[in-house]
This record gives structure tokens, C-alpha cells and sequence, in this order.
């Protein structure tokens, strides 16, 4: 999703795009997606960067015909001090009026369709189907591994494996994932893995929630989820993590639970970046060289903004984030004095 952003952004913007993918995964491959805010009563910028960015992906998704599964998403309390968390969150004027409801009570149970203490209604969070957005955002795709860039005077050369040019462009953004360090080694990136469950389920579509875990319709069921396993760069789908999903989906919906309780069960796993400080990393890290990584559990939620500001940095136009913003995602927060990236003919490998 970082990199189909950043196509569709830089696009808008009149600039000649190639996406290279190496094809071995399918980028957001699960056939639903959670589109939601993390949630900091305490305002700030870091309760700021979220907001802002739910606001405009949920905007950009709404467009994309046929990719929404669900409006509208219910964070579920968790312990007794959540509503008072909710009812900061849903004060702060980082939200539209409206857009942020607390819920408690019946009216929360109803909302939900089981028993709940309160839940706070996100309006603007969005269940997707991120195949429809890929499509729809990437363009054409060169399968093609890159391992190295090279900085040249006129630009950047894209080498393979085995040092033959791939290609070469004027600017170069890396939306890698969780393979972010293998191009850029200096940038601190972590693994995390998770696997997600889907089962078929009859009935009327499942209202999306999260509670610590998450379940959200898709177009013929249901997905939840998902583990979170630190430093584990694995991919196999593994039954004990479905078991652990279901555990997870028990505590948070039982009602929901039962009603799977004997269903066949489809996964994915795949592997999150993220960052020691929990933030993206969005910007410059050298002549001509982008980067929008880094983005965790939250990648639909946060970058097509981020994917804008990136693009705007490229064409040093006026970013889409203030100035706070734009410094919390900021590269320059982990240079380091002996990065190479701005020397001519380095290759970063």
C-alpha cells in the first residue's frame, strides 16, 4: 500500500512513474483490510499525524469504486478506565464533530450486536478490500528484484542481483515493507509478524470492530486477527496462530467466536515494519532519495497521506502535513554521519 500511494500520488502530480516489485509476496494480500486511527487521548502531534491521515485515506478509498466493505468501525473498551479515554479522544478537535462517538450501555451493545461496557464509533474508519486499491493505484508493475542503488550525476541507477541495470530515474522512493533494510541498511527498521484468519460465515455482514484483536467483514465472511510476534521475519501460515486468533476473537466477541467455533479457517502471514519510536518514516534520505516505510499495522490508515507528503518533498512543493507533522515522520530523526547515501556512485546494498 506505501508503494500503490505513492503511484497514485505522484501521478496526480504529472510525474512519470515505474513500480518495480520482486514479485516473491503479494503486497496486502488479505482480503480485507482495517482502515483506523491509533487512538492518544493525550493529544499532540502524535494523536494529530493519525487523525489527519484517517481523514484523507478515508476520503482518497471512498473514490475507488467497489473497494469499501464497511463504514464506519467500533473500538471496543478494553478495561474500565477506556470510556474516559473515549470520551478524550472523541473531544479533541483533531475529528470532525460527529465523526467520534462514545457509546455505553445498551446503545453500545446494539451497535455491536453483543453485550459491551462502550465503544467508541470511529464514522471515518473504513473496512477495504485492498486488491480493488492496489489495482486501482499501482498501474503497471515491473516483477523485477532490485538490490542496489547506485547515486550517478544525473540520477540513479537500479542494479540486480547481479549488478545489471534494471533501470535508472531521476528519483528513487523506497516503499519495501518489511525488506526496507535490504536497500537501506541504516534505516531502523523491525519485523513483526502476523497472521490473519477468514472463514465463510452466512448471515448479515459482521460489524467491524477491534478490542486488542479485530474482526472485520469480508466479502463473503469474516477476517480476524492477528498475532504480533516481534523479530520473527516467518511467513507460514501456522494453525497454532489461528488458534491464538480465535483465543484473541473469544475474549474481545464471544458471541462471534461461537458462531466459528467449528468453521475451516484461511489465513496469510506476513511481516510489519516498524520503528524503535512506533513512528513512519516518510522523507528525504538523500539526493533524489525517498522513503515511506516503516508504517507497522497501520499502512492503509497512514499512507496515502504520507505517500502526498513524500511527493510534495520530491517536487519541493507545500506538504500536506504542518510543519510538527512533518517532523515526527522525518528520516533525519535516525541519520547517522556515516550514511552513504549522498555520495555519487555508492551503492546502497
Amino acid at each position: 500500500i506505501g508503494a500503490a500511494s505513492l503511484a497514485r500520488a505522484a501521478r496526480v502530480e504529472g510525474l512519470d512513474v515505474t513500480l518495480y516489485d520482486d514479485g516473491v509476496a503479494p503486497g496486502s494480500g488479505n482480503p480485507a483490510a482495517l482502515v483506523t486511527t491509533a487512538l492518544d487521548a493525550g493529544g499532540g502531534p502524535r494523536a494529530a499525524l493519525p487523525a489527519q491521515a484517517l481523514a484523507r485515506a478515508s476520503a482518497l478509498y471512498d473514490r475507488v469504486p467497489d473497494a469499501i466493505l464497511a463504514h464506519g468501525v467500533l473500538q471496543q473498551a478494553l478495561d474500565p478506565r477506556s470510556e474516559s479515554r473515549f470520551a478524550a479522544v472523541a473531544a479533541q478537535d483533531h475529528f470532525e464533530p460527529g465523526s467520534m462517538t462514545l457509546l455505553t450501555g445498551t446503545a453500545a451493545g446494539a451497535a455491536l450486536g453483543e453485550p459491551v461496557p462502550a465503544v467508541l464509533a470511529m464514522q471515518t474508519a473504513r473496512v477495504i478490500e485492498p486488491a480493488t486499491v492496489l489495482a486501482a493505484w499501482r498501474g503497471e508493475v515491473v516483477v523485477v528484484g532490485i538490490e542496489a542503488l547506485v547515486r550517478t550525476p544525473d540520477g540513479w541507477t537500479l542494479l540486480d542481483a547481479d549488478g545489471a541495470v534494471i533501470g535508472r530515474a531521476d528519483i528513487v522512493a523506497v516503499a519495501a515493507g518489511a525488506a526496507l533494510n535490504r536497500l537501506l541498511p541504516d534505516l531502523p527498521c523491525r519485523p513483526v509478524r502476523g497472521q490473519a484468519s477468514w472463514t465463510a460465515l452466512a448471515g448479515p455482514p459482521v460489524t467491524p470492530a477491534a478490542f486488542g484483536g479485530y474482526a472485520v467483514p469480508t466479502r463473503d465472511g469474516v477476517l480476524f486477527g492477528a498475532t504480533h510476534d516481534k523479530d520473527d521475519p516467518s511467513t507460514d501460515v501456522c494453525p497454532g496462530d489461528h488458534e491464538r486468533n480465535l483465543a484473541t476473537l473469544a475474549e474481545g466477541r464471544p458471541q462471534l467466536a461461537a458462531r466459528l467455533a467449528d468453521q475451516p479457517l484461511s489465513g496469510r502471514a506476513a511481516v510489519r515494519a516498524t520503528t524503535p519510536d512506533h513512528l513512519p518514516l516518510a522523507g528525504a534520505i538523500g539526493d533524489g532519495l525517498f522513503v515511506l516505510g516503516g508504517l507497522g499495522g497501520r499502512g492503509f490508515g497512514l499512507a496515502p497521506l504520507l505517500a502526498e507528503h513524500v511527493v510534495a518533498r520530491m517536487l519541493d512543493l507545500p506538504s500536506p502535513l504542518p510543519r510538527t507533522l512533518s517532523r515526527l515522520v522525518s528520516p533525519d530523526r535516525y541519520a547517522t554521519a556515516s550514511t552513504p547515501l549522498n555520495k555519487e556512485s555508492d551503492a546502497v546494498t
